[in-house]
């Protein structure tokens, strides 16, 4: 079509589908006109008024065939179609409102749970930065020979920065953890969380502030010269209640005067997924947030702390970008081998970021998303399987449709339309449930000392998604119906309202819906019972160390400005004088309770007498820095050897212990105390294992047994640390002398996360699974339901089938018994089948479930064993009611059914 022919014809279609009613009244005038005008014709020519007529219509092919030819011409019949077809579709499903209440009932509750765990796996991998173009932009990785991925330094950050040509800019951040802030200078400081960015951080992102200005990069050149910050929006909110003469106010950050020069969009609340900056300051501003003052955040090139993205150029591929890291890594290599040998570099995309083996939470959204898929398609062949029924009992209409010229297709796209609209209420009262899912997950924050929100919401992508299950639920639902009730005998289907396809094919498509529902929700039943049996397991496993009557409070000086040695005071004098409270059996310090919301730091060492793999320079191991209470307070027995004493002191040589594993890890069958292993490399301080402690658990309660190692904090001083104080009662009696004693200290000094040890575990490692589990429950449960649905369905459709047989069985000396086994035999079959197959799927989920959650192989028989027969008892139970009640038929009656 010429594009001047398309400019004319498109107004007059778009006039015919705005104004329909008004072009047909010009059609039927138009036409009118010339029948009356060929009327006057024929009476001219000789002929009555109504033969005239009647030559008019038969030279026009008569009126309605021309009207007909008129609208194809404006090619847009389809829709007029579609429109008469949908508004046939209402009227008959309204004529069955049980049927059809049920229906959109059963699809809302299938998309609603799919799109719940689908805004889950959302937030966690496909939401994409917050920023312009955010597909240019790329996050730099510095990689080790295992791949693992891992930060820059400063001096690595400016290299890149300055070395490379493939990108519009290089920026780095790094998150700060607890910061002191007071809005008001001599006001106590509270707790707050933020981001040290580069100065060119919101020039090479794209994101104009909403207040002031962004940083200068000037700004982030001269380190501690530019005290500036720029607010988050969330914070300028919450604390500032959005005053907009806040640019140029003086607040205090760590004990430094800081002006604030502007605010974020609220757009942006950051770059990470569960992390939201209540504030940005420039990195040359490091100092007043070090957390290991013997570090130098700007010159050492081992002090990996920085996030590095970059956006790249026009035309520039991520392979070219990968290209330039990788040479430009080489240099790292040769020209400073000492920290950077066997180091390489990459260029990954957010996608594979967020993907990470190491990172649980988007393997959990992937299961969980998948269990919700084999929800929606239990639900859609139920309805499938209802659909199937209720095209029975229209045989006689279809027959008649056929016969009068209606074509196949244009009647399977009226019955598709039907589905369409059956999915379409399903799809919104989907909408509606999974709104009300997210917002329940929304509820949920991580309890840190900065209670961090998870970051679920319906937005467009979701309800697209949602969107797009409906209409695949239409298709599914209804393109089997649609088929097989259009392949019929004609003349029986005139003949009689209730007709089947013959031979085997009659109740097959139904017979595997059933089997279809009956696999995919033994497949549910069973991931969740793995959920349960995998928590449960980890819970009777226990943690290793006694959790009950500690009550732990965290401290970090730095808040208040302390230097090294005022922070060692500090600590020791608490020690000394929690001891003495009545009440408290032990205390200890510790920079990383196990089971906390903290991870461990990681130390890199070579053990003494082991064989290094070539390709290996050192190993690495999670580490503690823990005191001399420590293992007293949490009951976590030496196993050989000792634990720390006051006497390691920091002019004492080095000393460590390890938990068994280490121990059997790297000298199996040998006494590891006495050992030594040295920090950094071959040629590194050396360290003895002076004790071997029981191996407990650290991060997770479903990890494997791994690697740790304790320090003492003479020898390894740092400034955050937790305060454990194992009580003779009730923890929290312990709460206000511990505030006397910080008070006696330093009353400006706040107290961080104060909680019982308990409660940390609920929270950490018993509420998240717990969730999960119930999560995981719910979709099995409602499979089940749906399962059960269809089954009694299928069967009691059956019995209506066969009521005409049953009855002649009667008749002829069939007892009850008999004839509960016939259809109870079927239903039994059905189940069997179905069992067989969802056995296959749960085993595959099981391997699934195992690889990416809790780390085991094998096949858990215990669960099927629990799963299999309650799952044939219910669905037999189910089959039951309708056997029961073909068994009560009365032969007279069922002679002359039909």
């Amino acid at each position: 079509m010429r594009m001047e022919h398309w400019w004319f014809t498109a107004p007059l279609r778009l006039r015919s589908i705005l104004r329909g009613r008004r072009v047909e009244r010009e059609l039927d005038e138009e036409l009118q006109f010339h029948l009356e005008h060929k009327i006057e014709e024929g009476i001219a020519q000789g002929l009555s008024p109504d033969e005239a007529r009647y030559a008019a219509l038969r030279a026009m092919d008569g009126l309605e065939q021309r009207k007909e030819e008129m609208r194809r011409m404006r090619r847009i019949h389809w829709l007029t179609d579609f429109v008469a077809d949908v508004q046939y579709a209402i009227r008959s499903l309204r004529r069955t409102p049980g049927l059809t209440a049920f229906v959109v009932i059963t699809i809302a509750l299938g998309i609603g749970m799919t799109a719940t765990p689908f805004s889950m796996l959302d937030a966690l991998i496909f939401r994409p930065y917050p920023v312009p173009h955010p597909s240019d932009v790329v996050t730099l990785v510095s990689t080790s020979r295992d791949n693992s991925f891992d930060s820059f330094s400063y001096r690595e950050y400016l290299d890149i920065r300055d070395n490379t040509k493939s990108y519009d800019g290089v920026i780095a951040n790094a998150p700060l953890g607890l910061v002191g802030f007071s809005a008001e200078p001599g006001a106590t400081p509270r707790v707050r969380g933020g981001m040290m960015v580069s100065g060119n951080y919101f020039r090479v992102l794209g994101v104009e502030p909403r207040l002031g200005r962004a940083f200068r990069e000037n700004e982030d050149e001269v380190p501690g010269r530019d005290a500036v910050m720029v607010l988050g929006p969330g914070f300028w909110k919450n604390e500032f209640a959005s005053d907009p003469s806040v640019v140029g106010r003086i607040v205090r950050l760590n004990g430094t005067d800081f002006t604030v020069i502007g605010v974020a969009q609220e757009s942006f609340p950051g770059m990470q997924v569960f992390m939201r900056p209540d504030f940005y300051t420039p990195l040359a501003m490091a100092r007043v947030f070090s957390t290991n003052p013997q570090k130098n955040f700007f010159e050492d090139r081992d002090d990996r702390e920085l996030s590095v993205k970059a956006r790249l150029k026009p035309g520039t591929t991520q392979q070219q970008a990968h290209n330039e890291l990788a040479v430009l890594a080489q240099d790292f290599e040769r020209e400073h081998p000492d920290v950077s040998r066997d180091r390489g570099a990459a260029v990954r995309t957010q996608f594979e970021m967020r993907t990470r083996d190491d990172d649980v939470n988007w393997k959990f959204g992937v299961i969980f998303t998948g269990l919700a898929l084999a929800v929606l398609l239990v639900a859609c062949t139920n309805v499938a399987g209802l659909l199937l029924c209720r095209a029975r009992t229209r045989a006689r209409e279809i027959a008649v449709r056929l016969a009068l010229g209606a074509g196949r297709f244009r009647l399977i796209r009226l019955l598709l339309t039907e589905s369409l609209v059956l999915a379409c209420l399903g799809g919104l009262g989907g909408i509606a449930v999974g709104y009300g899912g997210i917002e329940f997950l929304s509820t949920f924050t991580i309890p840190t000392e900065l209670p961090i929100k998870v970051p679920f919401r319906m937005d467009t992508r979701v309800l697209l998604a949602s969107l797009a299950l409906s209409v695949l639920s239409a298709v599914f639902c209804g393109l089997a119906p649609s088929l097989q009730s259009t392949r019929l005998d004609l003349v029986k289907g005139l003949k009689s309202a209730d007709v089947d396809l013959p031979g085997r094919r009659r109740l097959w498509g139904r017979n595997v819906l059933v089997v279809a529902q009956v696999s995919m929700s033994l497949m549910l039943l069973a991931a969740a019972f793995l959920m349960f049996r995998g928590f449960h397991q980890s819970l009777r496993e226990g943690t290793g160390f006694a959790k009950n009557q500690v009550l732990m409070a965290s401290f970090d000086p730095r808040l208040v400005q302390y230097d090294a040695a005022q922070t060692r005071q500090f600590y020791k004098l608490l020690t000394e004088r929690v001891r003495e409270v009545p009440g408290v059996q032990s205390a200890a310090l510790t920079q990383n309770p196990p089971l906390g919301l903290d991870d461990f730091g990681v130390v890199a060492f070579v053990p003494d007498g082991f064989q290094m793999p070539r390709d290996r320079e050192t190993f690495t191991s999670p580490i503690d820095t823990i005191d001399e209470g420590y293992f007293e307070t949490l009951g976590i027995p030496i196993l050989r050897g000792r634990g720390f004493l006051a006497s390691d002191t920091e002019d004492a040589p080095r000393v460590a212990v390890v938990n068994e594993q280490f121990a059997k890890h790297y000298w199996p069958g040998a006494d590891a105390v006495g050992k030594h292993f040295r920090l950094d490399g071959a040629t590194g301080t050396p360290v003895e294992i002076v004790g071997v402690a029981q191996t407990v658990k650290y991060r997770e309660t479903i990890e494997r047994p791994t690697d740790f190692v304790y320090m003492p904090l003479a020898q390894d001083p740092k400034a955050r640390m937790a305060l454990l104080l194992r009580s003779s009662g009730d923890p929290l009696q312990l709460v206000k002398p511990l505030k006397e004693v910080v008070r006696a200290l330093d009353s400006n000094l706040p107290m961080l996360g104060m909680r019982t040890y308990e409660d940390l575990y609920r929270y950490h490692a018993v509420e998240g699974p717990r969730v999960a589990v119930e999560l995981v429950g719910t979709l099995g449960a409602v499979g089940l339901l749906l399962a059960i649905a269809g089954l009694y369905g299928v069967v009691a459709y059956n019995v209506s089938r066969r009521t005409r047989e049953i009855g002649i069985r009667v008749a002829i000396g069939a007892r009850p018994s008999d004839i509960l086994r016939l259809v109870m035999s079927k239903g039994l079959m059905l189940v069997g089948t179905g069992t067989a197959i969802g056995l296959a799927m749960g085993f595959a989920v099981e391997q699934v479930m195992n690889s990416m959650l809790f780390n085991a192989g094998g096949v858990d028989i215990a669960v099927y064993l629990l799963v299999v027969p309650a799952m044939i008892l219910v669905t037999m139970l189910a089959a039951y009611v309708p056997a029961r009640r073909a068994s009560r038929i009365e032969p007279t009656q069922a002679l002359r059914y039909e």
